[in-house]
């Protein structure tokens, strides 16, 4: 049941924004999906635990070859089927939902010590493109970035693009989503992610967004940005109003990994058509997304999880200590 929804799920989505409009099927501005039923993407699932095996990850996988139903069968990703445990992405109610706020102690609070980091490291991975920051194997070690979240410290770790959005707003998807991935010293993982849409006047697109992708998807590189401006997505996508929703979930690659907390921004950014356009056209030559250019895992059963609101705080001073990385679990990171 599980499967044939995701199936079905996976074919309203499937609209290419290739086209000249960036208007897409169920996308913010235009006409909903036929057949676009709440009750359908909602289906039955139950609790599991987490072997040693699900903590693993090589990137052998991609969306080319993409079907709902193929990826755990891959070794250590039996999560990935879809029908157990609290998986990501999800639904997120918006019209008319008024969700509970978290205690303000207990807001995320972001550090950027020296105003971010001078360099990134643009790598192709099998599901996408990705800029890190922190890639052992590439002697690339920024840790300028960090998030203070629940008592722990987390380092910054890498930020990637899907396409179309992997979680959507009352069942609608933007054209893009943007995720940072963090990483703390016991292996917890936290993401925090961003809703990309492209309609909208050129004043206000995104400029950190503008300095990445003019930058090209070109891969395996160190790149620096121009006007000796710094890496700092907490300052360039985070500084609007500061909400967000929280939901416990998981990877949303194999090996799906549970117990991954995601913040999601509330505001949505913009960046232009043409960018969102080069990113599908390099998902489809790099053979990373399915013959749309996407690079999207479909909605996942939310269950009895409760989503909580709260807001993002910027922080000033001395960077707190985030401890002794493991790099098994920066590599974990790595492939979110």
């Amino acid at each position: 049941m599980a499967r044939l929804a995701s199936v079905m799920l996976l074919s309203l989505l499937s609209a290419s924004v290739l086209s000249a409009s960036p208007n897409v099927c169920g996308t913010s501005g235009a006409e909903p999906c036929e057949g676009e039923d709440a009750s359908m993407l909602q289906v039955k699932s139950h609790q599991s635990q987490l072997s040693s095996s699900d903590v693993s990850g090589d990137g052998s996988f991609d969306y080319k070859s993409f079907h709902v139903g193929t990826w755990f069968d891959l070794p250590g990703s039996s999560l990935c089927a879809g029908d157990v445990g609290f998986q990501a992405p999800i639904n997120i109610a918006v019209d008319g939902v008024d969700y509970e706020s978290m205690d303000k102690e207990s807001w995320p609070k972001f550090y950027a010590k020296d105003g971010g980091c001078d360099e990134a490291y643009f790598v192709a991975k099998g599901t996408g493109w990705q800029v890190d920051f922190i890639n052992t194997d590439k002697n690339i070690n920024c840790e300028n970035l960090e998030m203070e979240w629940r008592g722990k410290m987390y380092a910054f770790v890498q930020f990637h693009f899907h396409t179309l959005s992997e979680d959507t707003l009352d069942f609608q998807p933007t054209e893009m989503e943007m995720h940072m991935v963090h990483s703390a010293a016991d292996g917890s993982l936290a993401v925090v992610g961003v809703m990309i849409k492209t309609d909208g006047w050129g004043w206000n697109e995104n400029r950190f967004l503008k300095d990445v992708f003019k930058t090209g998807f070109d891969t395996d590189r160190i790149v620096t940005l121009n006007g000796k401006r710094k890496f700092n997505p907490y300052e360039g996508l985070l500084n609007n109003d500061g909400k967000f929703w929280y939901y416990p979930g998981s990877l949303t690659t194999p090996p799906c990994t549970e117990n991954v907390d995601f913040l999601i921004a509330q505001s949505i950014v913009v960046t232009s058509h043409s960018y969102v356009k080069s990113y599908m056209e390099y998902l489809i030559g790099s053979g990373a997304g399915n013959s749309y250019g996407q690079n999207h895992r479909p909605i996942q059963p939310l269950e009895d999880r409760v989503i909580t609101t709260g807001r993002f705080s910027f922080e000033k001073g001395v960077l707190p200590p985030c401890g002794k990385l493991d790099a098994k679990y920066v590599r974990l990171a790595g492939e979110a």
